[in-house]
């Protein structure tokens, strides 16, 4: 009777488990300012006449945007993949992060390049697994405030930024 019963409740325990996994695929991440930062919306869209990538991720009233340049595109459409390489986020406009968010009606920009050395960088990476016509890379970047707004901060630090799978639009950059 005992052996029932305890074979009746190691039953139940392993009835009310329950496997709830969720994909974060496609995914755009990082630290900022050492908390977790996760955009709601991306776009990855390549310029092929010019050679520039822009990737460019929301989360409410923010905005990251990432330019790379030149990345080397080999294929078309759906078979679309790019060359691995390293961006160094600097003083010229072709590779730049650039920051912003909105508080109480106020815009707040931050941008790299602005009287900096090259702090940061964009990886572009194929995986082992890419997804044809998707790009997946890192980045990391620290920005200063570009404005005369007393009390903003006078930085922003991006850290183990990741881009996994971004669908790749081919077009013309914004």
């Amino acid at each position: 009777m005992k052996k029932i019963v305890s074979l009746l409740l190691i039953l139940v325990v392993f009835a009310s488990c329950e496997e709830d996994i969720s994909s974060n695929t496609p995914s755009f991440q990082a630290r900022k300012d050492n908390f977790m930062w996760r955009a709601q919306d991306y776009t990855a869209i390549y310029n092929p006449l010019d050679s520039t990538l822009v990737l460019t991720a929301f989360n409410g009233l923010e905005v990251l945007k990432l330019y790379s340049y030149p990345v080397i595109i080999n294929g078309t459409g759906t078979s679309t993949f790019f060359e691995n390489a390293t961006f160094e986020l600097g003083n010229d406009d072709d590779n730049k992060a650039f920051y912003s968010f909105a508080d109480r009606g106020v815009n707040f920009e931050y941008e790299t390049g602005i009287a900096d050395a090259p702090n940061g960088e964009v990886v572009l990476e194929n995986t082992v697994n890419q997804k044809p016509g998707t790009i997946s890379g890192s980045f990391r970047f620290d920005a200063p405030f570009v404005g005369d707004i007393e009390d903003a901060p006078e930085r922003i630090n991006f850290q183990n930024g990741v881009f996994y799978e971004i669908p790749l639009t081919i077009g013309v950059n914004q």
